[in-house]
């Protein structure tokens, strides 16, 4: 299922530089555990959701953090 755009941009970004040190501290491990495993599997959705403005929890949790409201304001009486 495709799901419309729901992070906005500052959220994009925060999200994409979470997801890279969290990989970039996983790819630094001398020694893969569980914990790693799932650091980057959080660090993989976190780049996912950073680079395609998409989140599905955020989905689920009916969230939206996008700007939508880019439009004309004059319409509003």
């Amino acid at each position: 299922m495709v799901i419309e755009r729901n992070l906005g941009n500052i959220e994009r970004v925060i999200r994409l530089l979470l997801g890279l040190l969290f990989l970039g501290w996983v790819l630094t491990r001398q020694d893969a555990n569980w914990v790693d495993l799932f650091v980057t599997i959080i660090s993989v959705a976190l780049i996912l959701n950073g680079v395609f403005a998409r989140c599905y929890l955020w989905f689920i949790l009916d969230v939206n953090t996008c700007d939508n409201d880019k439009g004309d304001h004059s319409a509003a009486a």
